[in-house]
């Protein structure tokens, strides 16, 4: 099963297709998405290689939560990602010491500003950045292809012993009739990473969500014990 999933690796990094820009005129980096989902009664991990072509998302049963970056390191091998995008479930001091000591960096995105006491304090700075000394880095733009204006605000912490970047990312959607409006914090280690790709890196976050898991939890008929239905039976026999 891996040397399947594997297979397609060579041929993307032959054809300098295995890194992706998070932003125009920026760097190439080797960009991974990384989650665990609960399928019924097994606990899948999913790896999603962003690139200039995408690699299908590549699946591996897990025993249990937090063991999917050595599975990651196990399958990839020498096409190990640079950056991973996580959400917030991965926010904590073991799983930081294994990605940094695996030599790769990280990216959380979170929607919750009290889910860790680094970003109830970059909140804070925010909200008093007039009265700061030394000001707080902002920027902001419209996003064609989205069809929204944004502006990300950003401060520098420490969390588990190393230094991160915090931001706040607020985005409007003037043609949309529900969620106009919509705002995350995001955290990451890479301190090279520039504004915009911070907020293009949160978006591709929600990739492995809405093309990986949803889709084959939809397939598949996951969020169910018993199902009518042929089509997933039928999709499981494939």
């Amino acid at each position: 099963m891996e040397e399947l999933q594997t297979s397609f690796l060579p041929l993307l990094e032959q054809e300098h297709l295995s890194k992706i820009q998070l932003a125009p005129d920026d760097r190439s980096r080797r960009v991974g998405i990384l989650d665990g989902s609960q399928m019924g009664q097994h606990h899948v991990v999913a790896f999603d290689l962003c690139a200039q072509a995408d690699y299908p998302p590549m699946l591996s049963y897990s025993y249990s939560r937090g063991k999917e970056l050595p599975v990651a390191k196990q399958i990839l091998g020498d096409s190990f990602r640079e950056l991973f995008l996580l959400d917030s479930l991965y926010f904590n001091q073991p799983f930081f010491d294994c990605v940094r000591s695996k030599g790769a960096h990280l990216l959380i995105k979170s929607d919750e500003p009290s889910f860790r006491e680094v970003l109830v304090d970059a909140k804070f700075v925010f909200e008093n950045k007039k009265d700061l000394v030394v000001p707080v880095e902002e920027k902001h733009g419209f996003d064609d292809i989205r069809v929204c204006s944004w502006r990300i605000e950003k401060t520098s912490g420490e969390f588990a012993g190393y230094p991160i970047q915090i931001t706040h990312l607020l985005e409007d959607y003037p043609k949309r009739k529900k969620n106009q409006h919509r705002e995350c914090w995001i955290v990451t280690t890479d301190l090279t990473l520039l504004p915009e790709e911070i907020r293009e890196a949160a978006h591709l976050r929600c990739h492995i969500e809405n093309n990986g898991f949803k889709r084959l939890s939809h397939h598949t008929a996951t969020k169910r014990f018993y199902f009518k239905d042929p089509k997933p039976f039928f999709t499981l026999l494939r």
